[in-house]
């Protein structure tokens, strides 16, 4: 299932019973989607490539679970073309509403920029432009504007040395298992330079869950509320229109003067 690896900074974030990964559309493009794009760190495993195309979305949601997110690779129907492939699976997605932009001040910490686009999308099982319309939708995050700046990344040097005093840091860092993770860290980033990346724009993140069902007005509740009526909705006409049956008693009850000022 999973195209290729990210690449994880440190171990996976394991939480505690009863919490659940519920990340801001500024979360997903910012510390998500732009480091896949430009093949940088995670900050966690919770989110895995997919061949999207490949699968209907049942097939990619856990049993037991509501929801998922994923990367994936959006292709082009032609070499030269801009128009994405949707056909998925049994199916094909279809576009449901306007793109949402995000934005986000964690590119620059002072101005606040538009990173991302949200577009939201519904699963029809048949090929394209029909099929049946099914519960299964997807929101697709992708990067736009400044999300798509060059970012720097650390890349190793060239040569794959480590200097004159690398070698025994290398040594070191092999033989002491009780070495701490921010020293291992630094340790591996000896032999590694900043470099500026572009971010590879074909990266999404898709958060694929079934739509909820609306909940109807029980039978008993408006039956009830009926039979309190008469069989009608009780009300007073104040401007003198509507329910003909009770307008002579409700106008006579408010504009007629009290029997004891006759």
């Amino acid at each position: 299932m999973a195209a290729s690896q990210p690449i994880i900074s440190g171990a996976p974030i394991l939480l505690e019973p009863g919490f659940k990964f519920r990340p801001t559309d500024e979360d997903v493009v910012v510390h998500y989607l732009r480091p896949r794009a430009m093949n940088a760190p995670l900050p966690s495993g919770f989110i895995v490539d997919v061949d999207l195309l490949s699968h209907n979305p049942w097939e990619l949601v856990p049993e037991g679970s509501a929801e998922k997110y994923y990367f994936s690779r959006r292709v082009t129907r032609w070499p030269r073309g801009n128009r994405r492939k949707r056909a998925a699976g049994d199916g094909h997605w279809k576009a449901s509403g306007k793109d949402v932009p995000i934005f986000s001040k964690g590119l620059n910490g002072r101005v606040t920029l538009m990173v991302g686009l949200k577009k939201t999308m519904v699963f029809y099982h048949g090929k394209a432009p029909f099929g049946e319309n099914t519960e299964w939708v997807m929101q697709e995050y992708r990067l736009a504007e400044a999300g798509l700046m060059p970012g720097r990344v650390m890349r190793p040097r060239e040569g794959g040395n480590f200097g004159k005093c690398g070698c025994a840091a290398a040594v070191i860092a092999k033989k002491n298992d009780e070495l701490s993770e921010a020293l291992r860290n630094a340790i591996a980033n000896l032999n590694k330079v900043p470099i500026l990346v572009n971010p590879d724009d074909s990266w999404v993140v898709c958060h694929i869950y079934k739509k909820k069902k609306k909940c109807a007005m029980p039978r008993v509740v408006a039956q009830s509320y009926n039979i309190a009526g008469g069989g009608q909705v009780p009300f007073f006409d104040f401007i003198g229109q509507g329910n003909p049956e009770r307008t002579a008693s409700s106008s006579s009850s408010l504009t007629g003067p009290p029997s004891g000022e006759r």
